[in-house]
């Protein structure tokens, strides 16, 4: 976009941060994320942050807490099971204090995936860095997407439409 940034960690602990209402959870965690960053950020930028959470069969999943829970995911998801994405965004101006925040969601579907395939994605401890134990753009989900709907940026976890209309909102015009 031919500005500078910088990616800056938020070091907050989201799992401290609960809701019954998974849409409003992603949005609480993307908020902390953001407030934390502002106070490390220069006092003239704009501030993105995000987080994304998968939902089966409404049920939450965060990041798998051991490679048990992340074999039983991924082995359930290789079986055709659903995955409902939820990404939340929130915008700040540190200079003027605007935010801006919002929600995508999509939906993915895989085909099968062998066992080797899942226990060497989980040994390489990717799928503690991802909501629902996988990514969409990670190999092997790549390669064995069967469905998906929803912007494709948004269940990676940075929904890019959305964050363009914040960035122009916002006053950055390219």
């Amino acid at each position: 976009m031919g500005h500078d940034f910088k990616v800056i960690s938020p070091d907050i602990d989201e799992k401290s941060i609960r809701d019954s209402d998974p849409r409003q959870l992603t949005l609480k965690v993307a908020n902390a994320k953001a407030d934390a960053v502002v106070k490390k950020a220069d006092k003239n930028s704009l501030v993105i942050a995000s987080d994304s959470i998968v939902l089966v069969n409404n049920i939450l999943r965060e990041k798998p807490e051991d490679k048990e829970q992340a074999y039983e995911w991924l082995k359930e998801l290789s079986e055709g099971a659903p995955q409902t994405i939820v990404t939340s965004l929130v915008v700040v101006n540190t200079k003027t204090g605007e935010r801006l925040q919002g929600i995508e969601e999509g939906a993915i579907t895989f085909g099968p995936i062998s066992d080797n395939e899942i226990w060497e994605f989980i040994n390489s401890k990717q799928a503690f860095n991802h909501a629902g134990g996988f990514g969409v753009q990670k190999e092997p989900f790549l390669s064995h997407t069967k469905e998906s709907i929803g912007e494709r940026e948004a269940l990676i976890g940075l929904p890019k439409k959305l964050t363009q209309d914040f960035l122009l909102r916002l006053g950055l015009n390219g």
